[in-house]
């Protein structure tokens, strides 16, 4: 199973990361978030965005920090 971080981006461009809100993922589909972005400055090096410009949530794959 694998644990993903949902994103915010606001119609301005703005990159939120919502770190209370990671979920697990039972299968390895993505869909609806299919538009992939790469972040830099960030934990997660790739988020998927559900719509490819303008406002939209999306999901990254959680990238834990061991012994932390």
């Amino acid at each position: 199973m694998r644990k993903f971080v949902p994103y915010v981006r606001t119609a301005e461009g703005y990159i939120e990361r919502v770190s209370y809100a990671i979920f697990n993922a039972s299968d390895d589909s993505l869909d609806p978030y299919v538009h992939a972005e790469p972040l830099v400055g960030w934990p997660e090096s790739q988020v998927f965005w559900a719509k490819d410009a303008g406002p939209s949530v999306g999901i990254a794959p959680l990238i834990s920090s061991h012994g932390s």
